[in-house]
Order: structure tokens, then C-alpha cells, then sequence
């Protein structure tokens, strides 16, 4: 006899475990199927290890430059053994803290390799479930060239690089977006020779082309080679290259085509509550496509489950911030000049550099600018870009205005405390109306 289910989950990642908890809070008897780690990619090999890294890599930049605080560091070495160690650390914990709350939730979790057999039957090697509803969590997996397949020696995916052992000599980035900046950043400060390679006309594409070129110029700064309007075909042997040019859907082997669940490309296509074309199928994460990432595949889980249970939730992906990890931090929410304009949105828009903070003084990090961009007709905030310290933290309050149709007049007149970096949000704003304190 088969074991029944209200919900069976293929994946453990970030939309995966989210919606199982959430289903277990509205009591959904679930499983979860995962053949790899708890926590899918982003715990294991994505998100929380590359920023573990990213961690050390942030602790010897300021040892390196102790001395502009007073402190005179006599000796020290990098032990990447200890580095990669800590990181390995640091995902154990967390998978089994995500394991830990997926049982306290009485959450089956099926360690197995698991194909949908039927809108109603999940089945693996050792075993079928039936259940009321799936949801597909399966993520993505590194895109690979063509001419430039992974030999996970040589030729590396970000999947590859964090398990290195020792710091490359060189290190060749093919791919100049989130991934490739990150990664640059990183084992630049570890003391790698980095060249980047992209593609398109700017470093991170997606993003707003003043900080493009910001980060561009801090990067050539600190010693990396960037190469734009380049693509390549071979690497030299010997050379070690990480590719990094996007990630594709992980599903394959799930059953799919047979389902007859619609895909682009592999990609599942969902409506706004994240349902197939298939009764009782959901998909949600990365394997429907959009925004990659870890925040957004969480939401969806949590919609697509809500759903299900009657609850009908819509997601603003234009309130969604983007962060990226380089040194300096960049992050950004909602439209940007350029992407305002092209909607053919008449816009104001302000720009505001931390060099004119005091706290970034006091933490030697004046490079960098807030960029506010509203809507000329009723002031509302449309977007923000941020590349400077802490910029991931501190977008969190502009993604806010975003959601609620805040006004720039209305954001200046909170006040913020001193000395801190987020005043540098409330001076923007009162720049939005000439207002700006310290500037001239």
C-alpha cells in the first residue's frame, strides 16, 4: 500500500524546505524528496558558501590594511585550508539546521531520486507516494558552453571552484555577471591573478550602466583584468577558467515530457500562483525561470503552497532587491534610469556618494554612491541603486518604499540615527528635493 500525501516536494533548496514548512504549518501531511544535501544549492553550493569566502576574503582586506587604523599587523598568512574548512563548517551546520526543522515539522524526507509518474504518484528506485499535490523545487544547475565543458579540473563551475583546495595562481572568469564579479573579488583578495571575459558591452548586464562602471574601474584598480565586448572559444591548458554564463534548469530525469507539463527550453512554465499546465503540479525557484534567487525561490514556495490550500498571494518582482558580494557590496531594487525611461516613465533621478558620510569614513569605505530614481509626476520611488559598504543591508529599506509606494519626501522625513551609513538613504532623498545637507 502506498503512503498518502497532501504535498510531495522534489528538491530541499531554498523553495523546496520553505514551502515544506509552510505546508506542515497548515497542517499538509508533506515529503520532500532530495537526492544531493539539505539546502540544495544555495546552502551547499551557492549562496552561503560563496559568502563564507567572501567573509575571509573581507577579513584579510582589512587586516591588509590595518595600519590605516593604527594598528600595525607585524605578520600574517593565509591558510586557505583553514578558509575552505570554515566554509565547509558553516554549510554543515546550517544543512543540518534545515533538517533539524524539517523533522521537528514531521516532514518525510526521501533521500532519493524521484520521477513523477502521474499528477497524483511520485515514485523512486525503492518506493511510490501518492499524493494530492507536487511541487517541483529541482533548482538549477551551471550552464556550460559549448567548447567549454567542465572537466571540473581546468575548466571550472561555481560548483567546482568552491571545492579548490588551493588558491589558482590565475584564474580566467568567462562571464562577467553576479557570479563571475563575486567570484573576482574574492581570490583577487586572496592574492589570484583575475581576468575577467564578458560578452556584453558592461560588467553585470542586468544592472544600472553607472555602477557598471564603477565596479569596473574598482576592480582595474585593485589589479583585475577585464576584458568587455569579448567572447572566447578555448582555454589553454594549464590555464585554470571558471565559467560562469548562467545556469540551466535542472529537469532532466523528472518525467516530465511524459506529464506533458510545458517547458521553454527546459524552464517550466506557471501562472502566477506557480501552476503548471497539469492539474495539481506546481513549479516554483529557479526551475520555472525569472529571478534566480534564493529570497524569490522562497516566496514562490510559500505562494505556490498557499495556493494549494486556498490562499490566493501575488509576488511584486519589482520590489525583489539584488545583491551582490564583491568589495564594494552592490545592491539594487526596482527600475533603474535607464529601464524607467524605456517604459516611457518620466523620471527624477539623485545621486548621492558616501564619501559625504561620516560613518564611511570612519570605516575607510568612502568608494561608492547611492542612486535614487522616482517617479516625476507623484515622487514615488521606483528603484535604487547602491554600490558602496554594506549596500546589501542597506537596500532592505528602500525595497520597502518600493512595496508601498513610498514617496521620496515622505522617506527623508524619517530620521536616521548618526553616525550610520543609512543616513546616506535620508540624504538622497532630500536631495530628490534639493534639500541634501551635506553636499554642495
Amino acid at each position: 500500500m502506498m503512503t498518502k500525501y497532501d504535498l510531495a516536494i522534489i528538491g530541499s533548496g531554498p523553495c523546496g524546505y520553505v514551502a515544506g514548512i509552510r505546508a506542515a504549518q497548515l497542517g499538509l501531511k508533506t515529503c520532500i524528496f532530495e537526492k544531493d544535501r539539505i539546502g540544495g544549492v544555495c546552502l551547499n553550493w551557492g549562496c552561503i558558501p560563496t559568502k563564507a569566502f567572501s567573509a575571509s576574503a573581507n577579513a584579510l582586506y582589512n587586516i591588509e590594511r590595518a595600519s590605516e587604523f593604527g594598528i600595525d599587523v607585524k605578520s600574517f598568512d593565509l591558510d586557505f585550508t583553514k578558509v575552505y574548512e570554515r566554509k565547509e563548517k558553516i554549510v554543515k551546520k546550517l544543512s543540518m539546521g534545515v533538517e533539524t526543522l524539517l523533522k521537528a515539522r514531521k516532514l518525510d524526507i526521501i533521500k532519493e531520486n524521484a520521477e513523477i509518474r502521474s499528477p497524483a504518484v511520485v515514485k523512486t528506485a525503492n518506493l511510490e507516494i501518492e499524493t494530492k499535490n507536487i511541487l517541483i523545487a529541482a533548482g538549477s544547475i551551471p550552464f556550460e558552453l559549448p567548447g567549454l565543458f567542465f572537466d571540473h579540473t581546468d575548466i571550472l563551475s561555481s560548483t567546482d571552484i568552491l571545492e579548490l583546495k588551493t588558491i589558482p595562481k590565475s584564474l580566467i572568469i568567462v562571464g562577467g555577471g553576479v557570479i563571475g564579479c563575486e567570484f573576482a573579488s574574492i581570490f583577487r583578495t586572496f592574492g589570484a591573478e583575475i581576468t575577467i571575459i564578458e560578452a556584453m558591452p558592461q560588467l553585470l548586464p542586468n544592472e544600472d550602466e553607472e555602477i557598471a562602471r564603477k565596479i569596473e574601474q574598482l576592480f582595474k584598480k585593485r589589479g583585475i583584468k577585464v576584458l568587455i565586448n569579448t567572447k572566447i572559444d578555448k582555454i589553454d591548458k594549464g590555464d585554470k577558467a571558471l565559467i560562469a554564463v548562467g545556469r540551466s534548469p535542472n529537469s532532466k530525469a523528472l518525467g516530465l515530457e511524459a506529464l506533458g507539463i510545458e517547458c521553454n527550453k527546459g524552464w517550466i512554465r506557471v501562472d502566477e500562483s506557480f501552476r503548471t499546465n497539469v492539474n495539481n503540479v506546481y513549479a516554483a525557484g529557479d526551475i520555472k525561470g525569472g529571478m534566480l534567487l534564493a529570497h524569490v525561490a522562497s516566496r514562490e514556495g510559500i505562494v505556490a503552497v498557499e495556493h494549494m490550500a486556498g490562499s490566493i498571494q501575488a509576488i511584486d518582482y519589482n520590489a525583489v532587491p539584488s545583491c551582490i558580494f564583491t568589495n564594494p557590496e552592490i545592491a539594487s531594487v526596482g527600475l533603474n534610469e535607464k529601464a524607467a525611461k524605456n517604459k516611457g516613465m518620466e523620471v527624477k533621478v539623485r545621486k548621492f556618494l558616501f564619501s559625504a558620510i561620516g560613518k564611511a569614513h570612519v570605516l575607510g569605505e568612502t568608494d561608492g554612491f547611492i542612486k535614487l530614481v522616482t517617479d516625476a509626476k507623484n515622487d514615488k520611488i521606483l528603484g535604487c541603486q547602491i554600490i558602496g559598504p554594506h549596500a546589501t543591508e542597506l537596500i532592505a529599506e528602500i525595497s520597502v518604499c518600493v512595496q508601498f509606494g513610498i514617496t521620496s519626501e515622505k522617506l527623508a522625513s524619517v530620521i536616521h540615527a548618526h553616525p550610520t551609513l543609512s543616513e546616506i538613504i535620508c540624504e538622497v532623498s532630500e536631495a530628490m528635493h534639493n534639500k541634501a545637507i551635506h553636499s554642495l
